[in-house]
């Protein structure tokens, strides 16, 4: 084998990729009809924003990006929207470590939650941007309320793996 494929296939972009599938997977039928308070739990902004949390807003953006397109692709709204909303979540979301010395994992969690707060706030605002209109409502704040807490809860389980997911690897 080439060593240029095992570069490829031991990459944390391939791995987060293959990670993300599974994320999606569990959004689009678990948590699809799992709403507590009638609002739907948001994995992939979560992935997002603990990608930001973990390794910086430069990786989060670019990993904000590569989920939100993999997300897009099962939204109905336009493509590249979710991408942009989860680039700028996984963002802000990197942010954090610049504002904290020495951020504990309550630390942590509480920034995703904050991120996935502003970026569903920030969903709606998008989509009234492209023409999409009627969606920036006073409920915005209560599912972001919500989305938030259970991101809260979340975030220190799925923290690990993104850790793992785009760990930087040493091959060849």
């Amino acid at each position: 084998m080439s060593i240029r494929f095992i570069r490829f296939i031991s990459s944390r972009w391939t791995r987060l990729v293959l990670v993300a599938s599974v994320v999606l997977g569990f959004q689009t039928t678990i948590f699809d009809d799992l709403r507590p308070f009638g609002v739907m739990v948001q994995v992939m902004v979560l992935f997002a924003a603990c990608a930001g949390v973990v390794y910086g807003a430069e990786i989060g953006a670019v990993s904000g990006l590569i989920i939100g397109l993999m997300y897009d692709c099962v939204l109905t709204t336009p493509l590249g929207l979710a991408s942009l909303v989860l680039g700028a979540t996984a963002f802000i979301a990197g942010a954090f470590p610049y504002f904290v010395r020495d951020s504990s994992w309550w630390n942590k969690a509480i920034a995703v939650a904050v991120a996935s707060a502003i970026g569903e706030i920030l969903f709606p605002i998008a989509q009234a941007l492209v023409g999409l209109g009627g969606w920036v409502q006073w409920r915005v704040i209560s599912v972001a309320l919500v989305v938030a807490i259970f991101n809260l809860l979340l975030a220190p389980l799925l923290m690990p793996v993104v850790r793992w997911t785009l760990k930087e690897t040493l091959v060849g």
